[in-house]
């Protein structure tokens, strides 16, 4: 009898074992794959080693990288023949207690890069920047501080020196009129926070996504 309780002791220990590593493991993964609904998006055996996944879009054949501490807020996602729009919010834990989310809009409407950046940019400003391959893809890219008076009007303020709150891009496909915008947006408590939001950093990461995007055409 005591041998029996033994052996079973034993069998509890490493159930309980087995069951504490499952949990240590799934606590490790990133937020894209913790999930249900983003994951479903991935490919999860795509991972970069600077903390992408591959997104496949299922209706409009498009691809792109997805940062892995984002998930979809499946409440804005729409998704239609040759139309797109979803958000996605950040779950990495920042020290500045800073909020970000990005929104993704895809279509065919073939959008001209002015008139979208005197909507959006600081004094309508943008870059234009050529693509890692040889497809043709036109890419801009523009930045704002987005901040409001006393009387909650917008006003555009310089981004390299207030930081940026908001960092667009537009990548167009001339020859289909395929589209996609991105707007990164950046949230901070205190108005001093934002100034400490690296406009390179914030450019890059954008930029990453930006060059990594395929149409199906």
């Amino acid at each position: 009898m005591r041998r029996k309780h033994v052996v079973v002791g034993f069998a509890l220990l490493l159930s309980v074992a087995a069951t504490a590593v499952f949990f240590m493991k799934l606590a490790d993964r990133p937020a894209a794959l913790k999930d249900s609904f983003t994951v479903g998006r991935l490919d999860k055996e795509s991972r970069t080693g600077d903390g992408f996944f591959a997104y496949t879009s299922e209706k409009n054949g498009y691809s792109m990288l997805y940062p892995e501490t984002y998930v979809i807020d499946r409440g804005t996602f729409q998704e239609r023949s040759r139309f797109e729009s979803w958000r996605m919010i950040s779950k990495d834990n920042d020290a500045e207690g800073l909020i970000r989310s990005m929104k993704i809009s895809y279509n065919h409407n073939d959008s001209i890069p002015e008139a979208f950046f005197e909507r959006y940019s600081y004094e309508g400003e943008f870059e234009t920047l050529s693509p890692n391959d040889s497809s043709g893809y036109e890419i801009y890219i523009g930045y704002v501080h987005n901040d409001f008076d006393e009387h909650a009007k917008l006003i555009k303020r310089d981004p390299a020196e207030y930081g940026p709150s908001l960092v667009i891009c537009l990548i167009k496909d001339p020859d289909t009129g395929e589209t996609m915008k991105i707007h990164s947006s950046t949230v901070c408590p205190k108005k001093s926070s934002c100034k400490k939001v690296s406009l390179q950093s914030e450019k890059e990461f954008v930029i990453r996504m930006a060059k990594s995007v395929e149409f199906q055409n």
